[in-house]
């Protein structure tokens, strides 16, 4: 949720050239990494609150420097230095922000169970099933249940195909976001050089892995998804989150059901309670990765029609530039 803030590598760019010409002292230097880190804070901070799907909290600022937002009645805030030390306070505990929502410490089960329980936080089963059978048509090797497949046969299969597929999703959200970046650079610097050919084009060869997946996602219909489902991922129970999806035929299938009706999972004893939070905090993750690939193809595809819209205005005066399109992704554009 936080992905947009602070851009560290553009902060590490700028040191060698200070912004006002100034020598290389270590005081001018410092002065100048500091402005330039609270600047990009702030900026990221704008830049979230500006492009974050209407369900995702909104960021606050509140008194003494701090920021704050709520998620599913869980209190979180930060300061610019905690949370370039990698720390936010969590209803007033002090935790690791990059491990929020995916260790195992008993305190935080409470936590996790909530955000899981709401489909708002994450992807919803629908979404969820359509990229990972678009997903699924781009992974190699996937195992299919035969009729002689039974309990252990399918858990086996499924958990070789998770994996590949998985596999599959760090490559797309890759792609994606270098695409993305490639996207915001050059709408940004668009304004100082009015120069059209200089605007990300979808035609280049790097672009090509995104578009195959924007047709896969395209063509993904309710029968695919039947069939994929069923056949490599052994899912033919409805539920509502991603993460039923995910953690469905393992010992948190049961423990999401609960959730779902507001029920208490950590009742079954210590290790059975260990294990089932292990099961929904990996679902989780996965989850995690889906919806920033699911926000990554959306953006694009908003940054296309803003591309297209300085190249009919360009059109209109003289230069003929050609405007670009992208299959239509109804089945996750909302």
């Amino acid at each position: 949720m936080l992905k947009y803030l602070i851009p560290f590598l553009a902060v590490l760019l700028s040191f060698p050239v200070l912004a006002n010409g100034a020598a290389d002292s270590p005081k001018a230097y410092y002065d100048f990494l500091t402005q330039k880190t609270i600047e990009d804070f702030h900026k990221g901070i704008k830049l979230y609150n500006e492009k974050k799907e209407s369900s995702a909290p909104q960021i606050k600022k509140g008194k003494s420097q701090t920021y704050n937002l709520v998620v599913n009645n869980v209190r979180v805030n930060f300061t610019i230095v905690n949370y370039l030390n990698d720390q936010i306070y969590v209803n007033d505990r002090l935790v690791q922000k990059s491990t929020f929502g995916l260790n195992k410490t008993t305190w935080l089960n409470p936590i996790i169970s909530t955000a899981i329980a709401e489909d708002e936080v994450i992807l919803d089963a629908e979404t969820t099933k359509v990229l990972l059978t678009a997903l699924g048509s781009l992974t190699n090797n996937l195992e299919e249940v035969g009729m002689m497949c039974f309990s252990g046969c399918q858990k086996e299969i499924k958990k070789n195909n998770t994996q590949k597929i998985l596999m599959t999703l760090d490559r797309q959200r890759e792609d994606c976001n270098e695409q993305l970046y490639a996207q915001d650079e050059t709408l940004r610097k668009y304004p100082s050089y009015k120069m059209v050919s200089m605007l990300h084009s979808t035609f280049n060869p790097e672009f090509q892995s995104v578009r195959t997946f924007f047709q896969k996602v395209s063509e993904t219909n309710s029968k695919k998804i039947k069939e994929f489902m069923t056949d490599k991922m052994v899912v033919e129970k409805k539920y509502n989150s991603c993460v039923g999806v995910m953690s469905s035929g393992t010992i948190a299938d049961k423990g999401h059901d609960a959730l779902e009706k507001g029920l208490s999972v950590l009742t079954s004893g210590r290790i059975a309670s260990e294990a089932i939070q292990e099961e929904l905090e990996k679902a989780q993750g996965v989850c995690l990765k889906m919806e920033e690939l699911k926000t990554c193809l959306v953006t694009l595809k908003k940054n296309l029609n803003s591309i297209n819209s300085i190249k009919r205005s360009v059109n209109k005066s003289s230069y003929n530039a050609p405007l670009e399109t992208l299959p239509k992704i109804r089945a996750i554009d909302r």
